[in-house]
């Protein structure tokens, strides 16, 4: 039943699909229209971008791997600053333990060390971390 519908709905519709002339068929009309589509969908991206909403652009994260240090195969030491305020974490595959918040900022290496007795290097003011753990 809903089949012969279905027929006598498209027999219907038929000749007047194909009762345009031939001349006035023209492959480059759909052709522009999408080209004028894609070229919008691009302007529009670009002009996102450019206008930077933080609504609809991702915001930076406040969280950042300040140092790494691996320990074994799966096995790591992180120092994490987190608004400003850095831990120092170890990561295993089974779980992340929080072991210490940092009072004195971890050196990146980026800028001079701040003292003559402290280090850019990173093991080494790790070093230096644990030792400190270790006294107190």
């Amino acid at each position: 039943m809903v089949l012969m519908f279905l027929a006598i709905f498209g027999l219907l519709f038929v000749p007047t699909a194909f009762s345009a002339p031939l001349s006035s068929v023209n492959i480059a009309t759909p052709f522009v229209a999408l080209l004028l589509v894609i070229g919008i969908i691009f302007a529009l991206t670009w002009i996102l971008r450019r206008l930077r909403i933080p609504s609809l652009m991702t915001e930076k994260s406040k969280m950042k791997v300040v140092s790494r240090l691996q320990l074994g195969h799966k096995e790591q030491i992180v120092i994490l600053d987190v608004n400003g305020a850095q831990l120092l974490l170890g990561i295993t595959t089974q779980q992340i333990t929080f072991l210490k918040e940092l009072d004195i900022p971890f050196n990146t290496g980026k800028a001079p060390p701040k003292t003559a007795g402290e280090t850019g290097n990173s093991s080494s003011q790790l070093k230096q971390i644990f030792k400190q753990n270790d006294a107190s």
